[in-house]
């Protein structure tokens, strides 16, 4: 969980505002679950109906929280048209 919070927290630019910490650590714990029944239906290969169903409630709500922190990193920028068209091939740059 620690180097989940440790990611999520550099994703939102080092200094997570209280709300983020609150969606980091949800995203955390929600993470440590899905890993966890992982492991368990990856020892018998099955899961019961019940724990799919958690399992498939569990992810929705990371997706959830994960959205709520934004799938861009704080600070990442767009590449510029002339830093994209520098990194295309030359046969990528003649098609276009």
């Amino acid at each position: 969980m620690q180097s989940v919070r440790a990611d999520l927290a550099r994703h939102c630019g080092g200094t997570p505002s209280t709300v983020q910490r609150m969606l980091i650590d949800r995203a955390a714990a929600l993470t440590l679950r899905l890993h966890l029944m992982d492991r368990a239906a990856g020892q018998d290969g099955s899961m019961s109906e019940r724990n799919a169903r958690e399992y498939l409630a569990w992810h929705n709500s990371l997706v959830r929280t994960l959205a709520r922190l934004g799938p861009v990193p704080k600070g990442a920028k767009a590449p510029d048209l002339a830093s994209y068209i520098a990194g295309k091939s030359p046969a990528e740059r003649a098609a276009a």
